[in-house]
């Protein structure tokens, strides 16, 4: 099963579609961001600061539903909603799901650019 909605990235790039250079672009920034931000919740869980996972777990939320990344902004969502309750076991399990799922999304998008490249020959 597709981590990633291709439908959401296709609409990013308007009248061209996937071929969009801005598609490319949103690409690769989120993988930028995501990468940070996954990071940033790694070292709030570690000083158990849940402001910060709060603003980091938001922000990954929001930005990996804007390029179809569902499954890493629901794991995002919930681990904001944990964050926001103070369940530090919880949360710890689930940034290990967060990781599997980020892990995925990266090959998926990595295989999605190929595919473009491939296509664009």
């Amino acid at each position: 099963m597709s981590v990633l909605d291709i439908t959401t990235l296709t609409s990013l790039g308007g009248k061209s579609g996937l071929a969009s250079p801005l598609v490319k672009r949103v690409i690769t920034l989120y993988r930028q961001e995501a990468s940070k931000l996954v990071q940033g919740i790694e070292k709030a869980l570690e000083n158990s600061d849940h402001e910060l996972l709060l603003r980091h777990a938001h922000t990954l939320k929001s930005s990996s539903a804007s390029i179809g990344a569902v499954a890493v902004s629901q794991v995002a969502r919930q681990i904001e909603q944990l964050a926001r309750q103070g369940h530090s076991v919880e949360l710890h399990t689930l940034f290990a799901v967060l990781h599997l799922e980020l892990t995925q999304l990266m090959d998926e998008l990595t295989f999605f650019e190929l595919t473009l490249v491939a296509t664009a020959v």
